[in-house]
């Protein structure tokens, strides 16, 4: 048998390779020690899973205003957790409601006024509205954007459900 004598030994070029992978003063050992903790960053950090939006739709209830108010909304809460949420400066006829649709995921909160029409031809009396909902958990900071489809304006609030002090805001054009 003639042996490894005339040839490279794969067993001695095993242990050479062994010895330079655990030679800690090695490129190669730094450069994977590298990819490894940033692969460990990746995973710990990873991407934050964020809650499916809820929608929810509910109807304003409105009652005809003094005269005519200015444009706002304004969030109120109350002694059981909920947030009332008051509406003045719309035009409504006597056979029209206010529909409010809530777009909630996390801390951000989109909601859209848009107009139901029971009877067309009505002529539009000035109104104010009011609903209470309970979506809105308590002791979070919303941000919220107020779109008004039935008179083309908008507003932005910030509201902390834990705060006792109501949040009000001028819609814009």
């Amino acid at each position: 048998m003639r042996g490894c004598a005339d040839k490279v030994c794969p067993l001695a070029l095993n242990t050479d390779v062994t010895n330079r992978i655990m030679d800690i003063n090695s490129v190669e050992f730094y450069t994977i020690a590298f990819v490894v903790a940033m692969a460990l960053i990746a995973l710990l950090m990873g991407r934050s899973e964020k809650q499916p939006p809820s929608t929810y739709i509910i109807q304003l209830a409105t009652a005809e205003a003094d005269g005519d108010e200015e444009d706002t909304v304004r969030l109120e809460p109350t002694d059981d957790g909920r947030v009332c949420i008051r509406r003045t400066g719309l035009m409504l006829g006597p056979e029209e409601t206010i529909n409010l649709v809530f777009n909630i995921r996390d801390e951000q909160c989109h909601i859209v006024e848009k107009k139901g029409i029971k009877r067309r031809g009505s002529i539009g009396v000035p109104v104010t509205g009011e609903v209470t909902v309970k979506w809105l958990k308590p002791g979070h900071k919303y941000r919220i954007r107020y779109e008004s489809q039935v008179t083309s304006t908008w507003a932005m609030l910030n509201y902390d459900t834990s705060s006792s002090q109501p949040t009000q805001a001028t819609l814009n054009f």
